[in-house]
């Protein structure tokens, strides 16, 4: 295991998954990991490492809210942060449809296509809090 904070992101798109991962791996205090599925991403979220995890909502095996629940269940202490990323408009999916059954827990939601930089300050910012 690793002594830097894990960054887990978790898209089924491979081209979005590696690009924001590469993004991510450029910063060296952070390890970071990739997640093409729930499933897969479950295993690896459950990690002590692991500090915040980038999750897209519409996943091949389930959607976002379920992963963070099942998550929750699986992972009772010490739960990382999770930023959601999304495709959905906000008149579709509204932020607080992601944020409200899960405060505390989902720290901020970006939208495709997202500002970059602002999501590596999250992630930033997630660690330190």
């Amino acid at each position: 295991m690793t002594s830097r904070p894990m960054v887990l992101v978790i898209d089924d798109n491979d081209m979005m998954r590696k690009l924001v991962a590469t993004e991510l791996s450029q910063d060296p205090m952070l390890h970071v990991e990739q997640a093409a599925t729930g499933a897969e991403g479950l295993e690896k979220a459950q990690i002590a490492e692991c500090a915040v995890i980038v999750l897209d909502m519409m996943l091949p095996d389930t959607d976002g809210l379920r992963f963070i629940d099942e998550l929750k269940a699986r992972r009772t202490t010490n739960l990382p942060s999770i930023i959601v990323i999304t495709g959905a408009s906000e008149t579709l999916v509204p932020d607080a449809l992601m944020e409200a059954p899960h405060r505390g827990l989902v720290s901020a939601v970006f939208r495709k296509p997202f500002d970059h930089a602002k999501l590596r300050e999250t992630v930033k910012f997630c660690l330190t809090t």
